[in-house]
């Protein structure tokens, strides 16, 4: 501090106790890795036993191999999920890229997730080329669309459209998820990529969540070098788009 004359006069020093928060935040780190590791063992046994089971596929009759191919599908992301929140926590991503269409992807997690849309009177619209091919990691892009989808459909609690839009931006692939749901205000949205963020208007409903979803969105889009974003209105529906290096 100073006088009128410019003179120092002395500061004043603030401290805070931040013990109770930092044990928090690596009580919430550890429980993670906790639960993390022990969702391992089981979902081993699923997928072994699913594949087992697609070995005699030849027997079996082709809705069985379908849906069994969607347990499969579904067992092997949540082991990626296990590895990613490890992967989360600890600050880091690893993507694989290589060949791929994009175009599969997208109609993959849409077909994934008609079981969720149907129930919750929710009707998916794609709107893409029919082959789109791009050299990212599949089976992260993918998480990513699955993610999105399925949040647009959870927070369309009243029903509504998701309409997933896949093009090319000259060297990118572009992909926008829109729902007609609930919608953010501008606050949430500045922290929608928050690790551990749920929105004002869903913490204290009847949708779960533990707000992990968009923050490991956001680092395997980091991961391929691309951006990831949102336009939001309360009330009308948000518009998440990703863009990855093609």
């Amino acid at each position: 501090m100073k006088d009128c004359d410019g003179s120092y006069l002395g500061s004043v020093v603030v401290f805070g106790e931040v013990t109770a928060l930092v044990d928090a935040l690596a009580a919430s780190d550890d429980f993670v890795s906790n639960v993390s590791h022990e969702f391992r063992t089981p979902l081993t046994s699923i997928t072994g036993y699913v594949d087992l089971v697609l070995e005699e596929a030849e027997n079996l009759p082709a809705w069985a191999v379908q849906q069994l191919e969607i347990v499969q599908r579904n067992a092997d992301r949540l082991l990626s999920l296990v590895s990613d929140l490890l992967a989360v926590r600890l600050g880091r991503m690893i993507v694989q890229p290589h060949a791929v269409d994009v175009s599969e992807l997208v109609k993959s997690s849409v077909a994934s997730a008609e079981p969720k849309a149907n129930d919750g009177g929710v009707r998916l619209h794609i709107d893409a080329p029919e082959r789109l091919e791009a050299h990212v990691d599949a089976n992260r892009i993918s998480q990513v669309l699955d993610n999105l989808i399925s949040n647009a459909i959870k927070y369309s609690p009243d029903g509504g459209d998701v309409r997933v839009t896949l093009l090319q931006e000259e060297d990118a692939v572009v992909c926008h998820v829109k729902d007609t749901g609930m919608g953010m205000d501008k606050r949430d949205q500045a922290d929608a990529f928050t690790r551990y963020f749920r929105a004002g208007s869903v913490r204290n409903s009847a949708l779960n969540g533990v707000g992990l979803g968009l923050s490991i969105c956001k680092a395997i889009v980091d991961a391929h070098g691309g951006t990831i974003g949102l336009e939001s209105i309360p009330g009308e529906g948000t518009t998440f788009t990703f863009r990855v290096p093609a």
